[in-house]
């Protein structure tokens, strides 16, 4: 047994944990000398770019990483919860078995990666209780149904029925958190647990998270690049820079006046009310003093110039029957739409999460046939068979979808995997691919050395940047951006914001932005439209929808929103 003084309300004590990896001779600090404890009913925001230490902190409380014999950890990971004290670092795998899912637990970033693809959501839970042997068997079902409402899914019974392709991202995060919840553990870690759900399921979650650390004996660790988020659950708070702890202390106090440049920086760069007109600042130019404070760019539109129309477009799916000679049903999830995109602008869609924001985008890049209405590209007829027959079109119109895990290859390199475009469409000729390859590797934050890498050594935010420079190496007429910047620190955030009004100026790029994000979406998008249940229920300048909602539906959106952490303090 481990003899341990300290504080007998700590639940988790990590000492000088160092984490190095190995690639092809070379060694990455992940993290380096980090020491910081955990307390019951404590919540503690874990705040840093992507790339900083986070994530790997997180998976070597639970010893996940040295499985992989390149990997090594140093230090130790005391956990008090037990009977007696033990060094998650060193104990057998029979121990950790124990412990990892029951006495803590994890919410991934990346629902997809979670969830087993060939079963029913309410399954994966239920296993959750039959492996830790943990409740009555026929009450199984009812204590699931009960944490899907906990977590704020609709139509929970449809929920437990359903398989992971059948649901949305925020619809999948929300299992993932009710999955978390099931074994009532000491410890909950949840890395990024709200990038994919909208603000009122996200205000929701917050909620349901502190009342649960309030009302129950267990401590919450949240890992998240949106500070607004961290300053709203946690009490406390441990900044990451480039794998060292470099600031910490308790919240409000330590984002209220902080004392290192780097947490400074990373509450400069996010976007608000107050910098629309502005290019956002980023973490490297504000450390090294380079900041000076530019205007955007005014970028004139045509009326005339529509580079997208769309009207009266319909995309029903059909429900699963109750029975064989059942009536058929459907879901409306387009529900006569009509809007137009002009060239230059940038065109938000708001709207929780089944609202048909991905729906909309995936009909125009030719991904989902819809029921009825009409889609023009330029005046042209635009539908899936049109998009399939025509190479031209297909580079025109590019999407980056939501989940950059499940966009990327996984046996291929990132260089190849943009490469692969360029060389297929005959963008460059075979003697610049490499030139293009690192020209848009810097577009997006990242060096030369992420070429040679796979999705696998790439954290989330790195895996969504690779994803946009692939759909930009076509160099598209409308790109359309499905959560695109959502698993984005604020800094990287800052920078393809920023990149992409830069582009609609210089390439006069056409953007459709959809986002959960309102704060995203005020900054970047010349027009807004708000849309529920299939349907528009505002529209109007960014400006405006932001500043003078009208609608109901609108104004529920705004005031889930995380108080900004300039209006907080």
């Amino acid at each position: 047994m481990i003899m341990s003084t300290m504080d007998s309300d700590v639940l988790l004590e990590i000492s000088e944990l160092s984490v190095t990896f190995k690639n092809r001779g070379e060694t990455t600090v992940a993290v380096d000398g980090v020491s910081f404890d955990l307390k019951r009913k404590q919540r503690l925001g874990i705040v840093g770019e992507s790339g900083s230490g986070k994530s790997v902190t997180s998976l070597s409380i639970l010893n996940l990483l040295n499985t992989n014999p390149n990997n090594h950890s140093q230090g130790s990971i005391l956990y008090h919860g037990g009977q007696k004290t033990q060094d998650l670092l060193a104990v057998e795998e029979s121990a950790l078995y124990k412990i990892r899912g029951r006495k803590i637990s994890i919410v991934s970033q990346e629902p997809m990666s979670t969830l087993n693809p060939v079963r029913k959501c309410g399954d994966q839970v239920k296993e959750v209780l039959e492996v830790h042997d943990l409740g009555d068997k026929s009450g199984r079902k009812a204590k699931i149904i009960d944490l899907f409402k906990q977590v704020s899914l609709p139509d929970v019974e449809r929920i437990y029925d359903s398989y992971p392709h059948q649901l949305s991202g925020g619809q999948l995060q929300r299992v993932n958190i009710a999955m978390a919840l099931a074994s009532d553990p000491d410890i909950i870690i949840c890395d990024e647990p709200t990038t994919a759900l909208d603000v009122t399921v996200q205000s929701q979650i917050i909620d349901l998270l502190k009342e649960m650390v309030q009302s129950q004996d267990i401590a919450l660790i949240f890992i998240s690049h949106d500070l607004d988020v961290v300053a709203d659950i946690c009490d406390s708070v441990v900044v990451m820079y480039q794998g060292k702890v470099v600031e910490s202390g308790d919240l409000p106090d330590t984002f209220a006046a902080p004392s290192h440049p780097y947490t400074k920086a990373l509450l400069s760069c996010k976007p608000t009310k107050d910098n629309r007109g502005k290019l956002l600042p980023t973490v490297d130019k504000i450390m090294k003093d380079t900041y000076v404070a530019e205007m955007r760019k005014k970028v004139s539109t045509d009326l005339e110039d529509v580079v997208i129309s769309v009207d009266q477009l319909n995309v029903h799916f059909p429900n699963k029957r109750a029975s064989l000679f059942g009536p058929k049903t459907y879901v409306k999830a387009v529900d006569d739409l009509s809007f137009d995109i002009r060239r230059s602008e940038i065109l938000g869609i708001v709207g929780e999460s089944g609202s048909g924001k991905s729906t909309v985008a995936n009909c125009l890049a030719g991904l989902i046939e819809p029921t009825s209405g009409q889609m023009f590209y330029k005046g042209n007829m635009l539908n899936k068979r049109v998009l399939t027959q025509d190479r031209k079109l297909r580079t025109s119109i590019q999407l980056v979808f939501q989940d950059p895990y499940s966009s990327l290859n996984p046996k291929m390199t990132i260089g190849a995997a943009i490469k692969e475009p360029l060389r297929y469409h005959g963008i460059v000729s075979k003697d610049q691919l490499d030139n293009e390859l690192r020209k848009l590797l810097n577009q997006v934050g990242l060096d030369d050395s992420y070429a040679d890498r796979y999705p696998h050594q790439l954290s989330g935010g790195q895996r969504q940047r690779v994803c946009i420079a692939r759909a930009l190496s076509v160099r598209p007429d409308l790109l359309i951006c499905d959560e695109s910047v959502s698993a984005l620190d604020v800094s990287v955030q800052a920078q393809i914001l920023n990149l992409l009004d830069q582009l609609r100026g210089e390439l006069h790029l056409t953007i459709l932005f959809i986002s959960h994000d309102l704060s995203v979406v005020h900054y970047l998008c010349d027009q807004v439209i708000v849309m529920k249940d299939g349907k528009i229920v505002e529209r109007g300048s960014a400006t405006k929808i932001m500043m003078q909602p009208e609608h109901d539906y609108t104004k529920k959106l705004i005031d889930s929103l995380p108080q900004p952490i300039s209006e907080t303090f």
